[in-house]
């Protein structure tokens, strides 16, 4: 069963108001919806997706309008957003002129969402199989480094899929960075380098 389909409520870890630090947005300003809860147990994960709260569609786009009254770009993000029913948020969401990112691992389509923006951070070496969904419809793909064969999975998807793809050091392997700079020197045409830029900034 879906999150948040028998309830109309959705667990909601935090709402915040930010710049994107990574991917293709980075620098953008953004309102940010953390969903509770996640599919996949990554070692490196370093959100704190625990629910706070349970909240109604009205409540998020309140909260989110007393962010920024001006900001237009909702980013839904986790854990994984997917794993909830958020057909009703976005429909509402995009009635008030906002334009959606989600971030997710790619394992549930979620074409009734129509969103604008689809970030895929694969997590196959975690067990979770990517949709070929999102093959088609992914804006960008996104995968964190820590040794050859990420970035060996990582030229496969760009060779064959044919989308943008991100190269993301794991903040907590210092030999990452240097791993992911020599990989985008060495493919120019297939990877792009994406930092954490938030973490830089020592921002939200």
């Amino acid at each position: 069963m879906e999150i948040g389909r028998e309830t109309g409520l959705i667990p909601i870890a935090e709402i915040f108001y930010s710049l994107q630090g990574e991917g293709g947005r980075a620098g953008e300003a953004t309102a940010f919806v953390r969903l509770a809860g996640c599919n996949c147990e990554c070692w490196f994960c370093d959100t704190d997706f625990t629910a706070r709260a349970s909240l109604s569609v009205e409540d998020i786009i309140a909260q989110v309008q007393d962010l920024s009254p001006s900001c237009r770009w909702v980013c839904l993000t986790g854990g994984e957003p997917t794993i909830h029913d958020l057909a009703a948020l976005c429909t509402a969401l995009h009635a008030r002129g906002y334009r959606i990112q989600v971030e997710t691992n790619g394992s549930k389509p979620r074409p009734q969402w129509q969103i604008d923006h689809i970030t895929v951070s694969p997590k196959s070496r975690h067990g979770v199989r990517l949709d070929p969904w999102y093959v088609h419809n992914g804006t960008e793909f996104k995968y964190v480094i820590d040794d050859e064969t990420d970035i060996s999975t990582a030229l496969h998807c760009a060779a064959d899929f044919g989308k943008v793809t991100f190269v993301q050091p794991n903040s907590l392997n210092p030999d990452a960075q240097q791993l992911c700079v020599d990989a985008v020197k060495a493919h120019p045409g297939l990877l792009r380098l994406s930092l954490q830029t938030h973490k830089f900034l020592k921002i939200l």
